[in-house]
C-alpha cells in the first residue's frame, strides 16, 4: 500500500480543524466524510482515473487554530503521477483553506452578536463537500427528515452504487457518480426507504448531472439569485437545498439558507431571544452580514453546539440540536 504524507499550509489565516469538520459526525451512518478520533477522511480520485483515501488533521495534533494541516493518502498500489497534486487541489477546496476570512472578521467585529463568536471560533471555515452533485443529493435526502434518518438512507445509497476502495482489509466508499445514479430505476431506490418523490428526485438529477445540466463555474460566477433560480428549475431542488448546496459546494457564502429550520432556530436564539423566528426574519437579519450570511450561520451553529448563551437572553430548553427542513 502506498503512502504519501505532506504538510498543507493555510494560505489564509488560520483553520480551527474540530470545529470545522465536527458537522460530519451528524450521522452514525456517515460513509464518504467521515470524521472519527480527530482525522477526516474520505475517498478522491487521484488524477488518473483511479481512487485514493485522503486523511487530513491538524498538523502536530495541535488544538485549537493552526496554520498546517497534515494531508495523507493511501492507495492499494503505487501512486500515479500528479496524484499529491489532486489530493492537495481536493483538500484545500473540502476544508475551504484557500478562502480569506478577514473581510468577514472585519464585518463582523462592528455586529454584536457576531463579535464575541469570531474571537471564540477565529479560523473556523466553511466545510465542502467534493462537487455541486455530492452537495444536491445529499441536501434531498434531508429534505423534510432528520439527519440520522437522511444518513441511514443516503448510507444504503452509497454502499449500493457508490466505487470502492479496498485499503488493508477495509472497504471505503466514494460518494456515487452521476452515470450511475442515472441508470437506477426509482422502485429500487424505494427499496432503500427513499420516498417515492425523493428516487424521482435524485435520478432526474443523476441524468441531469451525467448530461452536464451542472455547470459549477456557471454556477460559481452567476449573481446568487441567478444560481438559485437555475437550480430550481430542476424538479426537487426548491430554495433552501439550492442555497444549501451553492454554500456547501461551491463556497458560496452569500447564499443563505433561511428556510433551514436549524438556522432560524440559531438566528432566534442568539440575536432575537427567541425560540425559532420565520424565514423572513432571518433574511432580514442575514442583510446586516452580507455577503457573509452563511459564514455568520456557520458561527451561530458553533456557539449552539458549544451551548453558549445568547447575548439577548439564555433560551429555555436550547440545548435541542436544530433539525432542517426544505
Amino acid at each position: 500500500m502506498a503512502l504519501f504524507r505532506k504538510r498543507i499550509p493555510v494560505r489564509t489565516g488560520k483553520f480551527l480543524f474540530h470545529e470545522s469538520v465536527v458537522r460530519y459526525r451528524h450521522s452514525p451512518d456517515e460513509l464518504v466524510n467521515r470524521y472519527e478520533e480527530g482525522i477526516l477522511r474520505r475517498v478522491v480520485g487521484d488524477g488518473a482515473g483511479g481512487l485514493l483515501l485522503l486523511e487530513a488533521e491538524p498538523a502536530d495534533g495541535r488544538e485549537g487554530a493552526v496554520a498546517e494541516i497534515e494531508m495523507r493518502l493511501r492507495a492499494p498500489g503505487r501512486l500515479p503521477r500528479g496524484a499529491a497534486e489532486a489530493g492537495e487541489r481536493a483538500l484545500r477546496h473540502l476544508l475551504a483553506l484557500d478562502m480569506d476570512l478577514e473581510p468577514f472578521y472585519k464585518m463582523a467585529r462592528r455586529d454584536p452578536v457576531l463579535a464575541p463568536l469570531v474571537r471564540r471560533f477565529r479560523g473556523l471555515r466553511p466545510v465542502r463537500y467534493l462537487d455541486m452533485f455530492e452537495a444536491l443529493v445529499t441536501a434531498i435526502t434531508t429534505q423534510q427528515v432528520n439527519l440520522t434518518f437522511g444518513g441511514r438512507t443516503r448510507a444504503r445509497m452509497v454502499k449500493r452504487w457508490g466505487d470502492r476502495l479496498l485499503l488493508g482489509g477495509e472497504t471505503h466508499y466514494a460518494f456515487p457518480r452521476p452515470e450511475r445514479l442515472a441508470r437506477v430505476r426509482v422502485r429500487t431506490l424505494r427499496s432503500l426507504q427513499f420516498s417515492e418523490r425523493k428516487a424521482e428526485y435524485v435520478t432526474g438529477l443523476a441524468r441531469e448531472a451525467a448530461a452536464g445540466g451542472l455547470d459549477a463555474e456557471a454556477l460559481r460566477a452567476l449573481p446568487i439569485e441567478e444560481a438559485v433560480g437555475l437550480l430550481t428549475r430542476i424538479r426537487g431542488i426548491g430554495r433552501w437545498t439550492a442555497e444549501q448546496a451553492l454554500f456547501r459546494a461551491l463556497g458560496r457564502v452569500e447564499a443563505v439558507p433561511a428556510g433551514d429550520l436549524g438556522l432560524q432556530k440559531v438566528v432566534a436564539r442568539y440575536c432575537f431571544g427567541e425560540k425559532r423566528v420565520e424565514e423572513k426574519r432571518v433574511r432580514e437579519r442575514a442583510r446586516r452580514w452580507e455577503p457573509w450570511g452563511a459564514l455568520a450561520g456557520a458561527y451561530l451553529f458553533a456557539a449552539w453546539r458549544a451551548d453558549l448563551p445568547a447575548a439577548a437572553g439564555p433560551l429555555e430548553g436550547g440545548k435541542a440540536r436544530p433539525g432542517r427542513a426544505e
